[in-house]
């Protein structure tokens, strides 16, 4: 079928393409044998690599896994809650580029001098175990805003949960992110006991605008991600593990807050060595296969012919004496032999008489 088709009409390019794509798949046998050595060929090329390819990859997968801790490791925050070393915690903080430090208000002023000049963020927490006026809490969070705190996590009154009066809880929010402005409002339950009402508190935080609902690590908190709406995102604290940390990095967590972050940091680096390791040593030991080739009847028949077995070395013959010969007079005697004389030295003399030679 021509361009014009059968009856003289000029097909559309949809209908040529139509056309080859069938013609294409006609099972010919030069249509069956060329994808067969071509998936081999790919096959081939995808699976074995040579050694310096092998190193080359082994490179760019290391640097893709440090690139990948790197920004798990940034979206952490640090705490000083439970009376850790601020210079210590804020140096860290600063070298693994964490996105801020959650820190007491009467450690905001000393937090604030080593994080000079860095972008890691202050977090001031207000409220202390939360039994505190809503007055107080507001003003809190108001001078902590003045110091360079540029996010404030509320406690929530644990007595306010107990009778579940949502509506005072609001309220007291409200007040608190009026006092601080533009800074970004993080609404906190300390008490895991609560598990029934947790939902309900972080739908509330959501009506109130907060940015982040921070709740301590338990089995299953990763489920109050269903319940944040309008931006609101969770954040998980008190994470002690490698193993904690990779599962809410995986699920997609907002934010995590561990006081183990440099040694959570160093053991994901051991692990991807490891795994780069691993990665380069089996590409290595891979061998790529031969493919079948036809054989040589010349090279075969050298193959097929068996070895001569080793000779020994020949040894020299005894001279022989003559049959009818007797004594020296019958001895054959290599010439090459200088321990023996010649026969002309032996079986005859001769003098010059004149100008004939006489035997004698």
């Amino acid at each position: 079928m021509d361009l014009f088709g059968i009856n003289g009409k000029k097909l559309s390019h949809t209908q040529i393409m139509e056309n080859n794509l069938i013609a294409k798949s006609v099972p010919t046998k030069a249509n069956a044998a060329k994808p067969a050595f071509k998936q081999e060929e790919k096959r081939a090329d995808g699976v074995f690599l040579a050694q310096k390819d092998a190193e080359e990859y082994r490179a760019y997968r290391r640097r893709k896994r440090l690139g990948e801790i790197s920004a798990a490791i940034s979206a952490t925050e640090s705490s000083l809650i439970d009376g850790q070393d601020v210079q210590k915690v804020c140096e860290r903080a600063v070298r693994l580029r964490q996105t801020a430090v959650k820190i007491p208000a009467s450690k905001l002023t000393q937090a604030a001098y080593y994080l000079a000049g860095s972008k890691v963020a202050l977090d001031c927490v207000v409220g202390g175990n939360g039994e505190t006026l809503p007055k107080v809490k507001a003003y809190e969070a108001k001078l902590a805003v003045k110091r360079k705190a540029r996010e404030i996590t509320a406690v929530i009154t644990p007595s306010f949960l107990d009778a579940c009066r949502y509506g005072e809880i609001k309220k007291e929010l409200r007040r608190i992110a009026r006092a601080i402005g533009k800074a970004k409002l993080k609404v906190r339950v300390d008490c895991v006991s609560y598990n029934a009402s947790l939902s309900r508190v972080a739908r509330v935080a959501c009506e109130v605008g907060a940015s982040f609902f921070s709740v301590p690590y338990f089995a299953g908190c990763e489920r109050l991600r269903l319940d944040l709406t309008g931006g609101c995102k969770l954040e998980v604290s008190n994470v002690e593990s490698v193993e904690e940390f990779k599962r809410l990095s995986e699920i997609g967590v907002g934010r995590i807050v561990t006081d183990k972050a440099w040694e959570i940091y160093t053991e994901l680096l051991k692990e991807a060595d490891e795994e780069t390791r691993a990665l380069f040593i089996e590409q290595k030991e891979v061998e790529k296969p031969k493919l079948p080739s036809t054989p040589n009847p010349q090279e075969k028949s050298k193959k097929e012919e068996p070895t001569p077995p080793p000779q020994e070395p020949k040894k020299q013959e005894e001279p022989k004496r003559d049959e009818q010969g007797d004594g020296d007079r019958g001895l054959r005697l290599p010439a090459v032999c200088p321990q023996y004389p010649t026969p002309s030295e032996t079986d005859y003399r001769c003098q010059l008489v004149g100008t004939e030679l006489k035997f004698l």
